[in-house]
């Protein structure tokens, strides 16, 4: 349905063509105008296009005007249309009727046309302004309900006229249920208590605005920002207007940014960075308390200040004036970092060495508005990194250059030398049985000495050498500018005496020696490593000749080293292409005339098909650590082996040597244990055979390995025993149970009443301690019997068996025990 054109429609209703003519005459240049002949016609053409105004006569068959009009003023649409009625009577009735019904005026017949137009033009003048109002109005109160703010009019006794609150968003009550609640009852009596100062003001002739939090019906705060307007009558107060706008979003965003410049005064007071805040203008605005602290000004008297008064800068090393980077930060409109080497003067004198940066601050726009320096003290960071630097390059125990200033300066005393053909020496002196005193008395008089030993030394070396620590009781002094080969000799003399002088550590004294290596640049070198590897290697030389001597370097020791070299190439092949085995020399229970056990013994088939003596191989694994995975082929393939036996039914101990190097590596235990439990061997079969060494050391690990061993199930036996020191200490204090009694005294008892002595207190010993016993190297019948005659029973040795294979060991099983 169209219910607004642009010009008046009107539509003239009458069953008479001639009257529809005349009243068309008035009206045509009125608007726009339609004809209906009779009143369903005209119903008709009103739901089709609304007319501002209808002609209508009263008097027409079937329907008269009156029906139309009731029916047209019936619609809700319909019933604002102007109706004018024509008519030739002169009744009042009539016209009361028409009127009744909504009809706006009267034209009689016959119509005098002038008056006729005035009286229409004057209805659709009203009807044009009419509608007009009605557009203002309805604009008017869809923007008062539209509006994002609460609106209501509240009465003289606070009791609700008019509100927009529709659907009830404010106060969960709507418009329509509001008039005439009071306005208690609406905002509810938390709230009304909190406006009514304002109410008080409001009658008191003013109209007071206020922010207030108002709790709705759910519990949650609204912030909203009030006004009351105040109404009056004839001079009388008669009620007020109360306008309100949530604030809620504003208030939050104000009270986040509230609580964001707490936290970041909070942060900027608490972090261990000094912080200066500054305006554009590089005055001083902020100081957090580290900055204060560390310049020395309180804010509230550095506010205000520029920032070279409060915050002045020199360079550390002459001490000339800086630039504040703050400056910089504005000029250049960028991050600054300060100058290195940057001090800063405290306000009573004190310098800070202090770095960071600065950065400029801006607004929304990008316009500078000021800046921020953050800084903190590295005083005692840049000493440490100097301290750093120092431990780097030094040892720790003597202070001492390290491996790495040495080899610095190493090659800058080969480069020098090269320019110059001039000579460089490199001694490494070792310490002579120093290990002794770091296993028998202690580590922390091994430092000790070592402390004063590292003086001593270097109190003799010219100002040019250099005395190195690389770790343990091994020194190395590089000695440039060697115009004859006498100032190195002498030199090596020189330090031989320093260490042979006595020392004394909490009032013991101690009497040390040194062997010395020494390698010569071209002479015998012409890099770092070779010239270390080569005074190494003579240092070796001085220890095998007896200690307490300087060598040179010379072909024949090199050759040694390659050979050493070539040997432990040759060993970790062996291992990979499983050139080793393992043979076995029985043990035999010599009353009972039977094999007790057997002794593991490793074997080396090179790839020529040849036996290498273990005399030839074993130091070499031992130095080179091989030793360990050897160590542990052994063990396992002897376990092996004696599960089989033990299978066939011969209760055979099974005796595994174990070195130095296997016993203190950390793992041994634990690979013991693996070994018992991959092969099911009951480990109370195994006897595991350690030397003497091994107890002479670490007391206190060899103690714990010991009894560890013993916890698997194993049995532990000392080979070689009486070759040692401190045996009976030994034997008192860890957990043994076989000795072996060395084939050295075996051998010569018959000739040498003194080894005889010696195997005799053995037996004896190990009688009264309740310790099997083991004679090795047995080789005739007298050592034999002789060995019986004491007590000892069990043998081993060439005149019972030499060491075999095991497939061997089957058939000397089957023909010795069956």
């Amino acid at each position: 349905m169209v219910t607004k054109q642009s010009v008046a429609t009107i539509l003239i209703v009458d069953d008479q063509p001639s009257n529809v003519l005349l009243v068309h005459e008035i009206v045509r240049d009125l608007g726009e105008v339609l004809f209906a002949n009779s009143g369903p016609q005209a119903l008709q053409m009103v739901q089709r296009v609304v007319p501002d105004l209808i002609l209508m006569d009263i008097e027409m068959p079937g329907m008269d005007g009156l029906a139309v009009c009731e029916a047209i003023k019936a619609d809700p649409l319909l019933a604002d249309v102007a109706v004018i009625f024509i008519t030739s009577h002169h009744d009042d009735s009539n016209q009361i009727a028409a009127l009744n019904l909504g009809g706006v005026d009267f034209l009689t017949k016959p119509l005098n046309l002038p008056v006729a137009r005035a009286r229409i033009e004057t209805h659709l003048s009203l009807r044009r302004k009419s509608r007009l109002l009605d557009e203002v109005q309805r604009d008017l109160r869809d923007i008062v309900h539209n509006l994002p703010a609460f609106i209501s009019q509240w009465d003289e006794q606070c009791r609700n006229v008019f509100s927009n609150d529709l659907e009830g968003r404010w106060f969960d009550i709507s418009a329509e249920k509001m008039p005439g609640l009071a306005l208690a009852d609406v905002i509810g009596d938390i709230n009304f208590a909190t406006v009514a100062p304002y109410l008080k003001a409001l009658l008191e002739g003013f109209n007071p605005s206020f922010d207030i939090a108002f709790i709705r019906a759910n519990g949650q705060f609204l912030h909203g920002q009030v006004s009351f307007v105040r109404r009056e009558q004839d001079g009388q107060f008669c009620g007020f207007l109360m306008l309100m706008t949530d604030v809620t979003a504003r208030k939050q965003a104000e009270l986040a940014l509230h609580d964001e410049k707490e936290r970041i005064r909070i942060t900027l007071n608490s972090i261990g960075d000094a912080v200066i805040a500054t305006d554009d203008q590089g005055i001083v605005t902020f100081l957090n308390p580290i900055a204060e602290e560390m310049t020395g000004w309180l804010g509230s008297e550095a506010i205000g200040l520029s920032i070279e008064l409060v915050m002045p800068l020199r360079e550390g090393i002459d001490g000339h004036v800086l630039q504040n980077p703050i400056r910089i930060a504005l000029k250049e409109r960028r991050i600054v970092g300060m100058a290195l080497n940057c001090t800063l003067i405290r306000r009573d004198g004190m310098p800070f060495e202090v770095e960071d940066s600065a950065a400029p601050i801006r607004d929304h726009n990008g316009k500078i508005t000021g800046t921020i320096i953050v800084f903190h003290d590295v005083s005692e960071a840049r000493a440490m990194a100097v301290k750093m630097t120092h431990l780097a390059n030094h040892d720790a125990l003597t202070n001492l250059p390290n491996r790495m200033l040495l080899r610095d300066r190493t090659e800058q005393a080969l480069a020098t030398a090269k320019r110059e053909s001039g000579r460089v020496a490199l001694a490494v002196l070792d310490l002579d049985h120093f290990k002794t005193i770091n296993d028998s008395i202690g580590h922390t008089v091994g430092d000790h000495l070592l402390q004063q030993i590292a003086i001593r030394l270097k109190s003799n070396l010219r100002e040019i050498d250099t005395i190195s620590r690389q770790g343990g009781d091994e020194f190395v002094i590089l000695s440039p500018r060697i115009d004859e080969l006498e100032i190195i000799s002498t030199l090596a003399d020189r330090l031989l005496k320093a260490v042979a002088e006595p020392f004394f550590v909490d009032g013991n004294r101690f009497d040390l020696s040194a062997s010395i290596g020494i390698s010569i640049f071209p002479d015998d070198s012409d890099d770092m490593e070779s010239l270390y590897r080569h005074a190494d290697g003579a240092m070796f030389r001085a220890k095998q000749e007896g200690r307490n001597r300087v060598r040179f370097f010379s072909a024949e020791i090199e050759d040694v080293l390659k050979a050493h070299l070539t040997m432990t190439r040759q060993i970790r092949a062996g291992l990979e292409d499983h050139e080793f085995e393992v043979h076995y020399q029985p043990k035999l229970d010599v009353r009972k005339k039977i094999v007790v056990g057997v002794e593991a013994l490793v074997r080396w088939r090179n790839q020529d098909g040849q036996l290498v003596s273990p005399a030839y191989f074993i130091p070499a694994a031992e130095q080179t650590g091989l030793i360990i995975p050897l160590g542990k082929f052994v063990l396992k393939q002897a376990c092996l082996d004696g599960k089989k036996w033990h299978q066939m039914g011969y209760s055979l101990r099974i005796a595994v040597n174990v070195s130095v190097v296997q016993m203190m590596e950390g793992a041994f235990i634990a690979t013991l244990r693996e070994i018992v439990d991959e092969t099911q061997i009951d480990p109370r079969f195994i006897e595991i055979e350690i030397t003497e060494s091994i107890l002479a050391g670490d007391a206190t690990k060899a103690q714990t390995i010991l009894e560890a061993i013993r916890e698997v199930g194993a049995t532990v036996a000392i080979d070689d025993f009486g070759t040692g020191y401190s045996s009976l200490t030994y034997l008192k204090s860890f957990p043994v149970d076989v000795l072996k009694i060395d084939q050295s005294f075996v051998r010569d008892m018959m000739v040498d009443r003194s080894d005889a002595g010696i195997v005799e207190a053995i037996v004896q010993m190990a009688k009264s301690l309740s310790l099997r016993l083991v004679a090795e190297g047995v080789e005739t019948r007298d050592q034999a019997d002789t060995l019986l005659g004491l007590g000892c029973d069990i043998m081993q040795g060439y005149l019972f068996a030499r060491p075999m294979p095991a497939s061997q060991i089957d058939e000397f099983l089957t023909k010795n025990n069956d």
